[in-house]
């Protein structure tokens, strides 16, 4: 058995079905069930005694993010989902402040910011679903300052070049958000060389890490220049270290690290678990994951010229991502249905998502299903 067939031998979901909609949620592998029980365990043993061991194995995570992403600890807050973490960001620009974001983004990206009283302006693709930097730097202007793409748009499947998006707007002094949800556990994320402010991911699609936990990385400089508004019990310091022996909470000073974005109490197992499937990936290689994941790319590209199917994904290598679209018929989807494969169809497009737990065979089963 080969590295790969080992791996997919953790996700049950590959042998109960052709599973190719992890850009909707991804499966969680039998080692994270064992250790999520190993977890409710010992607070069932230990109830509230489990903290300081917990605490610890929460900046031991903390750290595994940042080394991901070449940040800081201090650069990294947990979130609950990609929605929870922009919230946090609405109050602390200016309103006056322009953003730039893409037609295709999630909605994350341009619903709340629109609802807080922000002015956006919005990037098209083109006829191939390319979103080019002529036509992002086309709708720059002096009152722009915030950037928001996705570093994989959901909807398509193209995989926007951060590092060339990040000289950009280094150039024009525009706040980089980058959410890397659809990207974060296939593709390396270098937030230095990309000159990222804020990347936002949550775990429960390529990470396979379930739902409930996610990162934001927030860059120091732009904590020292924009301070997070949000503030409650547990996201600040008081008169004394020792959260117990103070006596007056009405003397605080706001934390001045990424840290300010944890208003309250944790929620310590989906971050532990977070953790367990993070290092899982970091032993096979981030690096190794995206050349596999490639492979199988070529080989979907291949078996659909064969059969005959149009990619609407066809974008060039850089721009390619896990995600895959196919153009079929409903009759085609059915014969997908009726074959038990699981992946995303809505207007004639269905969706091909690939993870480090798929294989040929999955690929091959597909156009079977679909020739």
């Amino acid at each position: 058995m080969n590295k790969w067939e080992t791996i997919r031998a953790d996700y049950p979901v590959t042998n109960k079905s052709v599973y190719l909609f992890t850009n909707g949620g991804g499966p969680v592998s039998t080692p994270f069930v064992q250790h999520a029980h190993t977890l409710l365990t010992e607070l069932s043993e230990k109830g509230r005694m489990v903290m300081p061991g917990w605490n610890q194995q929460v900046d031991e995570v903390r750290q595994q993010v940042a080394q991901m992403l070449n940040a800081q600890p201090t650069e990294i807050a947990f979130i609950t989902n990609t929605a929870h973490a922009m919230t946090l960001l609405y109050d602390m620009f200016p309103k006056s402040y322009e953003i730039i974001t893409m037609r295709d983004e999630f909605p994350t990206g341009i619903v709340g910011w629109m609802h807080s009283g922000y002015t956006l302006h919005l990037v098209e693709s083109d006829a191939n679903q390319h979103i080019s930097l002529e036509a992002i730097a086309a709708q720059i202007t002096p009152a722009t300052k915030i950037l928001i793409t996705s570093h994989v748009m959901f909807r398509t499947g193209f995989r926007q070049q951060l590092k060339e998006i990040g000289e950009l707007c280094k150039q024009h002094g525009i706040i980089h958000i980058v959410d890397a949800t659809q990207s974060f556990g296939v593709n390396d994320i270098d937030v230095q060389e990309c000159n990222i402010d804020i990347l936002i991911f949550h775990g429960y699609k390529w990470v396979t890490s379930g739902y409930g936990s996610g990162a934001m990385y927030v860059s120091r400089q732009l904590l020292d220049k924009y301070p997070p508004t949000v503030m409650s019990w547990y996201n600040v310091d008081y008169e004394k270290p020792d959260f117990d022996l103070v006596k007056d909470y009405t003397i605080f000073t706001p934390k001045k690290n990424a840290l300010a974005f944890e208003a309250g109490t944790l929620p310590f197992i989906n971050i532990l678990l977070l953790g367990h499937t993070l290092a899982y990936l970091q032993r096979i290689g981030i690096t190794d994951i995206a050349a596999y994941i490639q492979e199988l790319i070529d080989y979907l590209r291949q078996q659909a010229k064969a059969h005959g199917i149009r990619l609407l994904s066809d974008y060039a290598p850089a721009n390619r991502s896990a995600i895959q679209l196919l153009e079929i018929t409903e009759e085609q989807n059915l014969k997908v249905v009726q074959n038990n494969i699981k992946a995303r169809y809505k207007n004639n497009r269905l969706t091909v998502a690939l993870n480090f737990y798929n294989n040929k065979e999955d690929i091959d089963r597909l156009f079977a299903a679909i020739a």
